[in-house]
């Protein structure tokens, strides 16, 4: 991606320039040269390497303890060595919501599912949920989502954000039932999160970081999400 189109450059240029103006009206032009560039890159590096504590901190996530939720592991370790994919680290929201969202920072990437979709899901819905998760791990713009999702009211000066397009979403799924070969464990889990409800609590513009679109909608298609239904009839032609 371009430095131009990077989601931290705009808000980083604003800090650079109300903090060289500061600089530059105590100390003088040099001084203030100086920290335009030191507050610039200092912004960007900051933004960049906690965007993923910033987003789960915002969604109320914890640790996925190995003794309190040890059918996810299982389920997680069991298809990465399958296919030969990195383990992500694990958290969930406690909520009776039926929702998840992919973060990738600085250290990797990260899994957050709510408690309700850990506890009410079948061992085989649990397992294409995951398997859609994890293709999702492998999207190269993800860790640019987290870093948008994570400058919270900056993130309109990050160039806007118009969506990532239903169609990602649709290769998601795709991605996810070909790791576990049978697009019915996917479609299944779809519908028993959409019966639980997917309304979560999340930041404004980390929308396209979720499953099902997190203020509940599954009904109408947003910039991020198709219809359920889509999905679902999606998912029967593979």
């Amino acid at each position: 991606m371009s430095i131009l189109r990077h989601p931290t450059t705009r808000p980083a240029v604003l800090v650079a320039l109300v903090v060289g103006l500061v600089a530059w009206l105590v100390a003088g032009p040099v001084i203030g040269a100086v920290a335009v560039v030191a507050a610039g890159a200092s912004f960007a590096a900051l933004v960049g390497g906690r965007a993923a504590t910033i987003v789960r901190k915002g969604v109320g996530a914890r640790p996925a303890n190995l003794g309190e939720f040890p059918r996810l592991h299982n389920t997680v370790d069991g298809l990465c060595l399958t296919h030969g994919i990195e383990p992500p680290a694990l958290s969930v929201v406690d909520s009776s919501a039926g929702n998840a969202l992919v973060l990738a920072g600085s250290g990797g990437t990260e899994l957050v599912l709510t408690t309700g979709a850990v506890d009410h899901l079948g061992l085989v819905e649990l397992e294409s949920l995951v398997a859609h998760l994890l293709a999702r791990c492998a999207e190269p713009d993800l860790r640019t989502e987290t870093i948008r999702a994570s400058l919270g009211s900056l993130r309109a000066l990050s160039g806007g954000r118009a969506g990532i397009g239903t169609g990602r979403v649709l290769r998601t799924d795709f991605a996810g039932a070909d790791l576990t070969r049978f697009p019915p464990g996917m479609q299944d889990a779809l519908r028993a999160l959409v019966a639980q409800g997917s309304a979560v609590m999340s930041p404004a513009g980390a929308e396209s970081l979720w499953l099902l679109q997190p203020d509940g909608r599954t009904d109408e298609a947003t910039a991020d999400h198709p219809p359920v239904e889509v999905r679902i009839d999606a998912l029967g032609e593979r």
